[in-house]
């Protein structure tokens, strides 16, 4: 059935779901920070604990071996139980074992505490789409997920000007502990400002209610779903291609943390200080293109959303091989392509991949179809970092020692926009997939555009 856009007065930022939205993105820029202060950091501990490069890939990958069995089991209970409960799990963890890394003294020590951090930060992915997906239906929902994609990279340019100095100046410890105290206000805004549902949210008015039911025109959008609800939409053969495209698509972006920061201060000797004030600025591009996707998204190509799940990884896999031609030229200009024309991919694919699945199934299946996506997505991740240490050319001088790494993540690239091709069209204009109100066979393909 075909749905209208909602109406252009809507903003992101009003009313309750406003503070919502906010506290996602806090959290999320919170938990991403501790993630990427460990890859960045990994010049002092691995120097510190005397680690050779083939254990400071294994080390980097172990939290990806939590991660990815989690995300999956996040989204199943985000959808069986609720998200905003997921989230508290998350930030709990997340602060506890990023702070006790920061008392590590061993290969082995370190190994096992990133690997338990994974299992915990596997809580935020899956039930942050699921509250996005119910507080912000329709168009206004791709403009939702990019921000909230946006909240993700910002880390990455936060990350250096906070973790650097500190690790340069004080130590790496240090910088552990400092990080982790953010989680204590992220917990805080997520019991006050966060609910499964808009009219469990306190405070929240009849009126914003209404409004945002009307966004959903119709559809009735419940807290649980059965087990039975959840498999059927793994049933539609557009939902497998593209769990398959989100497998591949910006996992070779996983590459860029451990090794972007060891080209550069391990191999270039860059001061660290030198990076902690010009990477932001290089990082800043894909988070400010993630602010401007979602409208992107619903302006051109007709709404459709399969232009730019294919457009992100292509970004990536020419960003990639730049790195490569161009390893010998300035560091400023190898870690533009490396970690910012490449990660295009991350707020083009990411922030729009949610109106698809709130397209082609319903809203309600976001934390499921995002948690076995993103899980198959970290797992190959893992695999391919933790075999990344083994593909450097110690032959090689310089940066031009990890060709084969962002040859590999190249390849990677390219490859994912086959199954993206192979999916059905949808168009963020369909805020839901038309379902009827009850039965078991309420979750079924939306009419899809041509």
């Amino acid at each position: 059935m075909g749905i209208t856009a909602p109406t252009p007065a809507l903003r992101l930022l009003s009313g309750r779901r406003g503070l919502m939205l906010v506290t996602i993105l806090f959290v999320n820029f919170v938990v991403w920070l501790d993630s990427a202060k460990f890859s960045l950091l990994n010049p002092f501990w691995s120097a510190d604990l005397h680690l050779t490069p083939v254990q400071i890939s294994s080390v980097t990958a172990s939290y990806l071996l939590g991660y990815f069995p989690l995300l999956l089991l996040a989204g199943v209970l985000a959808d069986r139980i609720g998200a905003k409960q997921m989230l508290i799990i998350c930030v709990v963890g997340v602060t506890v074992l990023s702070a006790t890394m920061a008392f590590v003294h061993t290969y082995g020590e370190m190994w096992w505490r990133n690997f338990v951090f994974g299992i915990f930060f596997g809580f935020l992915w899956a039930p942050s789409q699921r509250l996005l997906s119910v507080w912000f239906p329709g168009a206004l929902g791709a403009r939702a997920t990019s921000t909230w994609m946006s909240s993700t990279l910002i880390a990455g340019v936060i990350a250096p000007a906070i973790a650097l100095p500190l690790a340069n100046h004080l130590s790496w410890r240090d910088a552990f502990l400092i990080v982790a105290a953010l989680g204590v206000p992220a917990l805080v805004l997520l019991f006050v400002f966060t609910a499964n549902r808009p009219e469990k949210m306190r405070g929240i008015s009849a009126d914003e209610v209404l409004q945002i039911r009307a966004e959903h025109h119709g559809a009735e959008v419940r807290e649980k779903l059965t087990f039975r609800e959840l498999a059927a939409a793994l049933k539609n053969r557009s939902v497998l291609t593209m769990v398959i495209a989100t497998g591949l698509a910006t996992t070779p972006t996983w590459l860029s943390g451990p090794w972007l920061p060891y080209g550069l201060i391990t191999l270039e000797g860059v001061n660290p200080d030198t990076i902690a004030w010009v990477s932001p600025f290089i990082a800043l591009i894909p988070v400010l293109f993630g602010l401007i996707n979602g409208s992107l998204v619903a302006r051109f190509f007709g709404g459709r959303t399969r232009p730019w799940l294919a457009l992100g990884p292509a970004c990536g896999a020419i960003g990639f091989i730049l790195g490569v031609v161009l390893h010998d030229s300035s560091w400023v200009v190898w870690g533009l392509f490396i970690g910012a024309f490449a990660f295009l991919c991350d707020p083009m694919f990411w922030g729009t991949v949610n109106s698809y699945w709130a397209g082609i199934a319903r809203p309600e299946v976001t934390g499921t179809l995002n948690g076995a996506a993103a899980a198959l997505q970290v797992a190959v991740g893992w695999f391919i970092t933790d075999l990344s240490g083994n593909w450097m050319d110690t032959s090689a001088t310089g940066r031009a020692q990890l060709d084969t790494i962002w040859i590999v993540g190249a390849v990677l690239f390219a490859v994912a926009i086959v199954p993206v091709l192979l999916s059905r069209e949808v168009r963020v204009h369909q805020a839901v997939a038309a379902a009827p109100r009850s039965g078991p066979s309420n979750v079924r393909t939306p009419e899809v555009a041509p």
